[in-house]
């Protein structure tokens, strides 16, 4: 659903640049190219873009010069789990870093080499607090904003291990904090509303209720933007690459129908 008025989108100035948040969310992240379509396609200007997880993924290929078109077939390629990623010495099901070979020659080597400043949202997982990369080397920040715990082996940066950015901040608004710029915020979590039948097992329950506590973590930010964009996505797992064109497809048509 959209939050805030939808009307704002057109009424914002071309001559006034916008911050771009994109949340986490797998797979499902192929919604935000459709948002950034729009973007282009209204002629606004990107100021910048934080993401968070998938959104990283989307914002350090997309300020690459990376078209989202390109980027649309990178997810549509690239399967998340392939036994030459399993790993049996590493805090997770997969060894993160062997997805470097996949994204390092797509992205910029640093963050200063971009087109467009991002901020790349991950999860110190030592001090229980997120961090906002924007500086230095670009890759280990983005692996590490991607790694879903327990599936995916923390990143180790400085000697310090950085997990899935969705962890703490999934909806990372905090970098534009003091810009003068409106932000547009793209989310990919919204849940759907269940009927009594589709939860009516114990799995099902905590599944939902998992699904509703990470939503209402970020659900209160969405006033504080011009606007934000929540597809209607839970019925993707997120982890699956075969449903990239249909989210991206799924994404322009709500769009198509709702702005």
């Amino acid at each position: 659903m959209l939050k805030n008025n939808s009307a704002k989108l057109y009424k914002l100035n071309v001559k006034t640049p916008v911050n771009l948040v994109l949340s986490g969310g797998g797979i499902k992240c192929a919604a935000h190219l459709a948002l950034i379509e729009k973007i282009e396609e209204l002629g606004l200007k990107i100021n910048a873009i934080s993401g968070s997880s998938g959104g990283a993924l989307v914002a350090s290929l997309y300020a690459s010069g990376i078209s989202t078109q390109e980027i649309l077939e990178i997810f549509k390629r690239t399967s998340l789990f392939k036994f030459s990623f399993l790993s049996i010495t590493k805090a997770g099901l997969f060894d993160t870093f062997l997805f470097k070979s996949i994204i390092e020659n797509k992205i910029k080597n640093k963050f200063s080499d971009l087109e467009i400043p991002i901020y790349v949202a991950a999860s110190n997982m030592q001090s229980g607090k997120p961090r906002y990369f924007s500086k230095g080397k670009l890759l280990k920040p983005v692996l590490a904003s991607c790694a879903i715990p327990g599936i995916f082996s923390p990143i180790i940066i400085n000697k310090t291990l950085y997990s899935d950015g969705g962890i703490l901040d999934n909806f990372p608004m905090k970098p534009f904090q003091k810009s003068e710029f409106p932000i547009i915020g793209s989310y990919v979590g919204e849940p759907d509303v269940k009927t009594p039948q589709q939860l009516n097992t114990t799995l099902k329950v905590i599944a939902h209720a998992s699904y509703l506590k990470a939503h209402a973590a970020e659900n209160f930010k969405f006033a504080n933007t011009k606007v934000t964009i929540s597809f209607p996505l839970s019925e993707y797992s997120g982890l699956d690459n075969k449903d990239s064109e249909k989210i991206y497809n799924l994404g322009k048509e709500y769009l198509n129908t709702t702005l």
